[in-house]
């Protein structure tokens, strides 16, 4: 009995959505039809208003041309030898100026005796044209105007002609043609098939080819012989579309052409011109205007189709829920429990978490420590190395001081103060050679910071080169470096800096000791984001098999006693801190080079933190 139920308020369901949507088709089709013709006399309207602008505009100028002079003086005989030219030439530059095809002048017979295209091969001059009726009314006194393709030129166009008077006399014609291609161009755009029908109902002007010289009704067996007879149109092409209604109508009209045309059906607008008898007409192809009909029933269903399925899917899921609802009771108690016992086993789980993590972080503070004590000897273990040569350094100055007092305090007992001045000044000059030595070894055991920061490259290399200056002098030693002009700056902390280059440098030093001549090189390169500090000895350099090896921690070439190997791993992880990078190669002329690279910082940023 529920099934019997159900199915009959289906099936009434279905009736009324089968009605509604033959309705909708119906309201859909006129809304659409209705639309279009709305366009369809927009345009139309458009059109009528520029043909017959175009054709308002040209129909006076005849008459004013046919009043100059020199028309007169050619059509009477009285013009001078060379004259026409001059004629010709000024009939070319008024058709340039009005914007026309051609202007041309006839006689009373219908003959050419000057025109705008004298230049051309199918000029009109010597040509005959009385057969034309717009040259048959203007010689007998009437401006007039008449529409034909061209028997000369082969384009269509409109003729405005009036008579050349002289006194009271009709001399000649004066005509003035206008094409009509350019005003067709323009309506190949649009969503309708635009024609323009004479009086005779043939198409004259129309937005596709094939229709043009085709009749919109039956041709009167008058309106043929006047065609033939002024050479009008071509007679093989002036037949019928084949329309099955007649389309000069108030009303929009539904018609079907020729099949050699089209086999669409379409809807035949109309609107009357200006110009006796001619009509613009619109054809609309009713294929879009149904597909968009039949498109939005479509919808419609589809939306009504999506409704019920909805409508379906919601009752079985309203099922569905209470289903659901009771079986979810039941697991969530299920899983409150379970979740009770879980979140015991993370917390516990959680509290050795942290322990491993305070431990770990206990562990990396005493490795950064650990770092910083290494670090630190490093630096005091190549200062010991050094204290001979500094001491020895120190030891001069002072030796000489004492001898420049004994002298001064001689000069001074003698009065000779201008020499005991010079042995004062150089006391003076010894005490700033000790006391620039004493800031570099002080500068050089100082903590240093943790901090990365934009450092003066050239003024770390000098003052690396002044801090192992006497331990190379010490030896016959030398560095060079040749500073660049300005600062350059680059990412990294000074005094830690100065350590890797002290460690490199007297690596350097020891890598050439016994040879003759020891020369160390310093050298700066700059690239785009990088700063590179280049050192390079002269002696043996570092074997092949032992260049991967150079930075690992206690790797050392040195004898037993002379050293831990730890010099060249610190100086790498320092850089490393710096974001930098440590690297070793042998020189291809012998001798091994050290680079340090550094990430360059900005100069004008690096003014304003050094300010």
């Amino acid at each position: 009995m529920m099934n019997r139920r159900f199915s009959f308020v289906w099936a009434t369901v279905f009736l009324f959505a089968l009605i509604g949507l033959v309705q909708l088709y119906s309201w859909a089709n006129a809304y659409f039809l209705e639309k279009v013709q709305v366009s369809a006399r927009s345009t139309l309207n458009l059109i009528a208003e520029s043909v017959d602008q175009a054709v308002g505009r040209y129909a006076p100028i005849p008459e004013l041309v046919a009043r100059d002079q020199n028309l007169r003086q050619v059509l009477r005989g009285e013009a001078e030898s060379g004259y026409e030219p001059f004629v010709n030439e000024k009939l070319r530059q008024i058709a340039i100026s009005i914007d026309a095809s051609e202007v041309y002048v006839m006689d009373t017979t219908g003959l050419t005796v000057a025109a705008s295209n004298y230049r051309d091969d199918d000029s009109f001059l010597g040509r005959n044209f009385a057969f034309r009726p717009y040259f048959k009314k203007a010689v007998t006194g009437l401006n007039t105007s008449f529409h034909a393709l061209g028997t000369t030129s082969g384009e269509r166009g409109f003729f405005f002609a009036s008579p050349v008077v002289d006194g009271i006399d009709i001399i000649g014609v004066l005509a003035v043609k206008i094409t009509v291609d350019h005003i067709e161009k323009d309506w190949r755009g649009t969503d309708h098939e635009i024609l323009l029908t004479d009086q005779n109902r043939v198409v004259f002007l129309s937005s596709r080819e094939d229709f043009t010289f085709r009749t919109v009704a039956p041709l009167l067996a008058s309106a043929r012989k006047e065609i033939v007879e002024t050479q009008q149109y071509p007679m093989k092409r002036v037949v019928s579309m084949g329309l099955s209604a007649d389309i000069i109508s108030n009303e929009p009209v539904e018609i079907m052409m020729s099949k050699d045309l089209s086999s669409e059906r379409y809807l035949a607008s109309n609107l009357p011109l200006e110009l006796s008898g001619w009509h613009a007409i619109a054809f609309t192809p009713l294929r879009p205007v149904r597909t968009q009909a039949a498109w939005t029933v479509a919808v419609a269903f589809l939306a009504l189709l999506a409704t019920c399925l909805a409508a379906m899917l919601i009752l079985q899921r309203r099922a569905n829920i209470i289903r659901t609802f009771r079986f979810e009771q039941e697991q969530r108690a299920l899983l409150e429990a379970r979740v009770v016992e879980r979140t015991a086993d993370l917390d516990a789980a959680n509290a050795s978490l942290r322990d491993e993590v305070a431990e770990r972080r206990h562990a990396e503070e005493q490795l950064r420590k650990s770092q910083k004590e290494l670090i630190q000897a490093g630096k005091l273990a190549a200062l010991g190395k050094m204290s001979a040569a500094i001491s020895h350094e120190i030891n001069q100055p002072l030796t000489a001081i004492k001898s420049y007092a004994v002298n001064a305090s001689t000069f001074l007992a003698r009065s000779r103060f201008e020499d005991a001045k010079f042995n004062v000044d150089n006391i003076s000059k010894m005490s700033d050679r000790m006391t620039e030595i004493s800031r570099h070894l002080r500068n050089f055991a100082r903590q240093p910071g943790d901090s990365v920061k934009p450092v003066n490259i050239i003024d770390v290399i000098e003052e690396t080169i002044g801090l192992v200056g006497p331990e190379f002098r010490a030896q016959n030693a030398r560095i060079t470096f040749e500073p660049r002009e300005g600062p350059v700056w680059a990412l990294g902390g000074k005094l830690r800096l100065q350590q890797v280059l002290v460690n490199i440098m007297t690596n350097a030093l020891e890598a050439m000791l016994g040879q003759s001549d020891i020369v160390v090189e310093c050298d700066l390169a700059l690239e785009q984001d990088v700063v590179k500090i280049m050192v390079r000895d002269h002696g043996p350099g570092v074997p092949k098999e032992d260049l991967e090896q150079v930075f690992d921690a206690f790797y050392t070439t040195k004898e037993a006693g002379s050293g831990m190997g730890l010099g060249m791993s610190i100086s790498q992880n320092i850089v490393t801190d710096f974001g930098g990078s440590l690297g070793v190669e042998n020189h291809p002329n012998g001798g091994a080079v050290f680079t340090v690279t550094l990430h360059r910082h900005d100069e004008r940023l690096s003014e304003g933190v050094n300010s």
